[in-house]
């Protein structure tokens, strides 16, 4: 009997489609909710998994399991869960279509950039901001997207954040592209160029038989933003 982690399950069983979708680091299953009322036929697995561990390769390994009881039409990742996400393409079925669509991923960090993302994780994990805090930080979130965003800070409290990074060191994931099954589809979705996404763009740029896609106005956090702009991306894929 296959044994999977903890996970939150929105919609039908016997839905004719199913969507595995994996958050990102201080987050949870939640940081999807807003899918419920864009594209309530978009239904499948959000993961929450808060463990010790936040190596990318032992993630997936954990969430192996998914892939092995059920086949996915479509599969997102946000953040560090689209590294995750890369990590598994070698094990997606080589003959059915899989959307997958990866949100803001830092693909590839130098050791410069190293420092300032541990300076900046670090401010989050300690800085006791309020749901109010995030709404003025964020003009685009709802209430209970700063809600969420507060519990996931708070889950991420109890274990060891710079885990993350002292476990994915060098941090280079670009290369996991050439796992992407030929009968997969794959999409990168960017924050805005005024923020990271211009920097972030460069490096999908590079990679074929990608689509990439800058959203305007939005910041790493478009599954709140521009949640709709996921779900049209992840449908156009197994569509077309």
């Amino acid at each position: 009997m296959t044994t999977v982690p903890s996970a939150s399950q929105w919609g039908s069983p016997t839905a004719s489609r199913r969507a595995l979708l994996i958050h990102g680091l201080n987050s949870s299953s939640h940081t999807f909710h807003r899918y419920l009322v864009v594209a309530p036929n978009l239904l499948g697995h959000a993961l929450r998994k808060p463990g010790i561990d936040f190596q990318v390769q032992t993630l997936a390994d954990d969430l192996l399991p998914y892939l092995q009881a059920a086949e996915y039409d479509i599969i997102i990742g946000h953040s560090l869960g689209a590294l995750v996400v890369l990590s598994l393409l070698k094990y997606l079925p080589e003959s059915k279509p899989t959307s997958v669509v990866l949100i803001d991923p830092s693909l590839e960090i130098t050791a410069e950039q190293m420092v300032d993302c541990r300076a900046r994780l670090s401010n989050d994990t300690r800085t006791n901001r309020a749901a109010e805090d995030y709404m003025t930080l964020n003009p685009l979130w709802t209430r209970e997207d700063a809600i969420w965003r507060v519990l996931g800070i708070q889950i991420g409290r109890s274990t060891n954040s710079d885990d993350h990074i002292d476990g994915n060191v060098p941090w280079t994931f670009s290369h996991l592209f050439a796992n992407k099954p030929s009968a997969a589809v794959l999409t990168v979705l960017i924050e805005d160029t005024r923020f990271n996404g211009a920097l972030k763009l460069q490096t999908v740029a590079k990679i074929k038989d990608i689509r990439a896609v800058i959203v305007p106005n939005a910041s790493h956090w478009i599954q709140y933003e521009f949640p709709e702009v996921i779900v049209e991306e992840a449908l156009r894929n197994i569509e077309e």
